[in-house]
């Protein structure tokens, strides 16, 4: 147990870890790039076999054409009658039904139902596809699968006692096993999607994908393996990125193709033997993985005897590294040993501990100044420049913070808050007949003042040009505003000397209590401006309570008519 707390076990097992991890990222990139590999080889045969599936129902397509052209003509070469068509079929149906492997022959005239039919009675034309032949004299090339899968083609006959369509019908039996022979693979077909599942259809139905196995080579040993994958995989198009299947400790490649444009309708099913190909890329991880163990022990062991000394510092800086971002200075620097040599004679390790000295003391001078600047930041983004009070972005920030609280308290609590917004009354004749300078003066006095008339923990703002605002927390007694706005309207009209002027300045206050949990900032605001401009308008100097009966203003703020300065008065005396 000794051994293990050991750094030169320590040392080893690292350096084993980091040879494993990239050894398995190597055998996770090869397993990768084979894996690529494989997929491409499984899209590739993937469209050779449409190539090949469509190749051979094309072949059948022209077999099936001749054919009809043979059945349409008498001996002498020209289009038979219907009553000679019929009895030359009667005679040759059972030859032709063997030689040529054929599923029905139905002739049509322009109706819906066969006049002539020799065979299986599924699969009828409807009679749009039948005049549809009959109008334009073109052939009609289509696939069925009911019952079991057929190729059907229709073509027209002109015939002496009238037009005629003639329906020829073949299993796709030997195309897929000409299909099987060619390509080494099974092949089937599936129904359409169906509704519920068929009475004799026994494991021939999947109930997975509500499909039925119509055809099928190989069908013993392959019709398991269908079962199982459509548990598995729910959807069709879910078989394009599933995985090889696995039966009888065999590997299968299961893809579909659509027998016609319908997606839910018959579909061709591939089944490919991929076992051969698994196999390989297992042997390929295998052989890498062996070789990887093997690198990994000699490299672990080259590098156990070289890194004894080193990571012993290593470990120190590691470990004063994260102390630097929390800004414990001192305990790294306890860490990080200094390096008593000349600079001539560092090594690379020596380097790492006199830079991590030197990061130490310059991120400590940059921590301090960042906390400096961060605080002025805050002054400045939270305060009025002017006169120091806490800006409009302040005011509003605190206010929200009391709403939320607001709504977290329970309804039996008594306590509520006011909001006064104030307005100095004729503030713009103080600018224009003192200066600016003199105007700011006036607001710096009007904030101390106001200040001062606050408890400890309320707020006092400056919005912005002579408009401030106050903002009263926990105030039990229903009146208790009335005596702070007076208060606040006493304070503020007391003379102010600005330069060797003696100047009386009043205010219009509008008062709005903050009692509804479900207020918002914008209401809040709206309803103390409307009670300011409602005391401005009715004589000026005064404080108004919002209320919903308060009448509507006949003017705006912008409408403010400008009266007559009385708040300048004559130079005081000496």
């Amino acid at each position: 147990m000794a051994y293990i707390n050991t750094l030169r076990f320590k040392a080893s097992l690292f350096s084993l870890l980091l040879v494993v991890a990239m050894c398995l990222f190597f055998i996770l990139l090869g397993n990768g790039s084979l894996q690529s590999l494989l997929a491409k080889s499984r899209e590739q045969r993937h469209l050779n076999f449409q190539f090949q599936i469509t190749g051979l129902l094309q072949e059948s397509r022209q077999e099936l054409a001749r054919l009809a052209e043979l059945m349409a003509l008498n001996a002498r070469g020209r289009i038979s009658s219907r009553e000679e068509l019929r009895k030359s079929l009667d005679r040759q149906w059972p030859i032709l039904q063997q030689s040529w492997d054929l599923h029905a022959l139905k002739i049509y005239d322009a109706g819906s139902k066969p006049l002539l039919s020799w065979g299986s009675p599924h699969n009828n034309l409807s009679a749009e596809q039948v005049s549809e032949v009959l109008l334009h004299g073109q052939s009609l090339e289509l696939v069925r699968c009911e019952l079991i899968c057929v190729q059907s083609l229709s073509v027209p006959m002109r015939a002496r006692d009238g037009d005629y369509l003639l329906q020829v019908d073949r299993p796709l039996t030997e195309q897929l096993r000409r299909f099987r022979e060619m390509t080494g693979t099974d092949i089937g077909i599936l129904s359409a999607v169906r509704s519920e599942a068929p009475r004799d259809a026994g494991g021939r139905y999947l109930a997975g994908w509500r499909r039925e196995v119509l055809s099928l080579t190989s069908r013993e040993r392959m019709l398991p393996l269908l079962n199982r994958v459509a548990a598995e995989v729910k959807n069709l198009s879910g078989l394009q990125r599933a995985r090889s299947h696995t039966l009888a400790q065999r590997q299968f490649d299961v893809r579909t193709m659509s027998v016609d444009v319908d997606p839910t309708g018959a579909q061709f099913v591939f089944i490919e033997d991929v076992s051969a190909q698994v196999e390989h890329i297992e042997e390929s991880l295998q052989l890498l993985l062996l070789f990887s163990v093997l690198g990994a022990l000699i490299f672990c062991a080259a590098v156990a005897g070289s890194l004894w000394r080193p990571i012993v510092r290593l470990r120190r800086l590691a470990e004063a590294l994260p102390l630097l971002t929390n800004g414990r200075f001192n305990d790294a620097r306890q860490l990080i040993r200094p390096v008593h040599k000349s600079l001539d004679r560092f090594d690379e390790l020596d380097v790492l501990d006199n830079t991590g000295l030197t990061v130490c003391d310059q991120l400590e001078d940059m921590n301090d100044m960042v906390s400096r600047k961060t605080a002025q930041l805050e002054q400045i983004a939270m305060h009025d420049s002017l006169t120091g009070l806490d800006n409009r972005y302040s005011l509003l920030e605190q206010l929200e913070f009391h709403l939320e609280l607001s709504r977290h308290q329970p309804d039996a609590v008594s306590e509520r808050g006011y909001l006064f917004f104030i307005d100095l009354d004729d503030f713009k004749q103080v600018n224009d007949t003192l200066g600016h300078q003199s105007g700011d003066e006036l607001l710096c006095v009007v904030a101390r003042r106001l200040l001062s008339a606050m408890r400890c923990g309320d707020i006092v703002a400056r919005l912005g040009g002579d408009e401030f605002c106050v903002f009263v927390r926990s105030i039990r007694e229903p009146e208790a505003y009335r005596v702070l706005a007076e208060k606040l309207l006493n304070t503020v009209a007391q003379p102010v000397k600005i330069s060797d002027d003696l100047i009386t300045v009043t205010m219009s206050v509008g008062v709005v209590a903050v009692e509804d949990k479900n207020e918002t900032l914008e209401s809040i605001l709206q309803k103390a401006d409307m009670a300011m401009y409602h005391a401005k308008r009715h004589g000026k100097n005064k404080y108004q309570l919002y209320s919903p009966n308060l009448p509507g203003l006949s003017v705006t703020a912008t409408d403010n008519v400008v009266l007559p300065l009385e708040l300048v008065t004559a130079k005081p005396h000496r």
